[in-house]
């Protein structure tokens, strides 16, 4: 079996273990997002989306679309055009991997706790009087 195999379970193991495995804690691990700074790039060029997307050959709705950080599937060669026509050589000044809960702690700088409803929790239901 190869080195890097050993550590990797495989057939009924593998069946076993993932019939075993308690996701109750996975709460506990903290999410990793794509931060898009193609905003700042822009404003500190002083280039319009149009503008862009005429250098960049990448259309100006996609454009419009990753400037508000709105990201559904993340095109690596769209991103590359992005990054030639801005002259920029290192990736991490247009995007960045960043922890949810240091995102979280940017948004809400002095900590406050909020109740959010429970995925379980219907939004928006109203509750009725009894009686």
């Amino acid at each position: 079996m190869d080195d890097y195999r050993k550590n990797f379970l495989v057939g009924e193991d593998a069946v076993k273990a993932l019939e075993e495995y308690d996701d109750t804690e996975d709460h506990l691990y903290d999410r990793v997002r794509v931060v898009i700074h193609l905003k700042q790039r822009m404003a500190e060029r002083a280039l319009t989306q149009m503008q862009l997307s005429e250098m960049s050959g990448v259309r100006q709705a996609t454009i419009s679309q990753l400037s508000r950080g709105y990201v559904e599937r993340l095109h690596i060669p769209t991103l590359e055009k992005i990054a030639w026509a801005l002259g920029i050589e290192d990736i991490t000044q247009l995007i960045t991997f960043e922890l949810e809960s240091e995102i979280m702690n940017m948004a809400n700088p002095y900590g406050i706790e909020y109740d959010y409803p429970t995925k379980n929790k219907r939004k928006n239901s109203a509750t009725r009087p009894e009686g």
